[in-house]
């Protein structure tokens, strides 16, 4: 309730994982143009979609900062990918730059519908803090996207 998406786990693995608006959209043939499958070793060249998102805002698309490679909310198309479970085999998946910005359209939504419940977004919460040190320089962009799990887990549990 007081996150962006859902977190659950792989039946097979047990592994975690964020499931977000691109998992639904391989389940629906209206969207096979902007998920495209790959294999493991494409994805490993990819940036997670759940990554992504962390570096882009609402604010950066309407301002188009999403089509500037300088700036830290840069979308490159096919540039991300996503994990999926499929009868018991994991299947990778890449995906468009308009998936990506669907899915910070679709953040944006549901954490307006928690703020008008009264709910507080921990997610939105330390996204604003880590964007506002990396926007300041505090962070580098590439240290920062290398270890973006590391540094999003120390904001999580600030905002706590």
């Amino acid at each position: 309730m007081d996150r962006d998406w859902w977190h659950t786990k792989f039946a097979t693995t047990g592994e975690e994982y964020v499931f977000g608006v691109a998992h639904w959209a391989i389940t629906e043939g209206r969207f096979r143009k902007h998920v495209k499958p790959i294999k493991e070793e494409e994805a490993a060249k990819l940036t997670l979609l759940d990554d992504q998102l962390l570096f882009v805002t609402q604010d950066d698309v309407i301002h188009r900062r999403v089509f500037d490679p300088a700036h830290r909310s840069f979308v490159k198309n096919f540039g991300c990918y996503i994990k999926s479970e499929e009868h018991g085999k994991m299947k990778y998946y890449a995906v468009t730059r308009q998936m990506v910005l669907f899915g910070v359209e679709r953040r944006k939504a549901w954490r307006m519908l928690q703020s008008k419940a009264g709910v507080m977004n921990k997610d939105y919460t330390a996204q604003k803090s880590f964007l506002a040190k990396l926007d300041k320089g505090e962070l580098p962009l590439a240290d920062a996207k290398a270890r973006v799990h590391e540094l999003m887990a120390a904001e999580l549990a600030a905002v706590k």
